[in-house]
């Protein structure tokens, strides 16, 4: 078996993040910045061009977005990948934004 590529933390928590971690971070990312705009899973999913349950999947950190997906989700959230990426969503100071038919 191969040895991991990846660092794992040490026991003081430092260290890069696993996948696992890492896609749970995003997640909560894309959540924060879907519940700030007032959407639902399923109108981020209509906005990006995704199914609900794959937004649901990714939200839940179960799957990590290819970049494609990221960048999608970035443009339908109207935030930049890095910040979804990088798991620091900014608050909006606007309410909620109505959805356009």
């Amino acid at each position: 078996m191969e040895p991991s590529r990846r660092s794992k933390p040490d026991a003081s928590g430092h260290g890069e993040p696993t996948e696992a971690q890492f896609a749970l971070a995003v997640g909560d990312a894309i959540r924060r910045a879907r519940q700030q705009l007032g959407f639902t899973q399923a109108d981020l999913a209509e906005r990006a061009g995704l199914s609900a349950n794959y937004v649901a999947r990714l939200e839940r950190g179960e799957l990590g977005a290819s970049l494609w997906v990221a960048t999608r989700l970035a443009e339908a959230l109207e935030t930049p990948i890095e910040s979804l990426v990088s798991g620091k969503v900014a608050p909006r100071r606007t309410g909620k934004r109505r959805i356009e038919p």
